[in-house]
């Protein structure tokens, strides 16, 4: 997986074979887009403790309309406006491995 970099340096996404995943994609920036071979979807990271009020009503707008979360120990990642037929399933293994690699450059 290859960083993608802001003019500061820092990682604001990745390039993988077969896709791109941003972290920001909205103005607010409350939430990213993964895009894997034919899918594309939003996501975002949410903690009922941490995330902003943004992401809250978000999140709470969210669950109103299909979507998918996978729950990490209180971190949710969640996925939603999919279109495409790669599986959430899929979907959240490359946003989990490009996590892991942005912690892993971080140290």
């Amino acid at each position: 997986m290859e960083m993608i970099l802001n003019e500061d340096d820092l990682v604001v996404g990745a390039s993988f074979e077969n896709g791109t995943i941003q972290d920001y994609v909205d103005e607010e920036k409350t939430y990213g887009l993964v895009r894997f071979e034919d899918t594309t979807a939003n996501w975002f990271l949410y903690n009922d403790l941490d995330s902003t009020d943004d992401v809250k009503e978000l999140y709470k707008s969210i669950k109103k309309e299909e979507h998918f979360i996978k729950n990490d120990f209180g971190e949710e990642i969640v996925l939603f406006n999919k279109k495409g037929s790669v599986s959430y399933e899929k979907l959240i293994e490359k946003i989990d491995a490009y996590l892991d690699d942005e912690i892993i450059s971080i140290i």
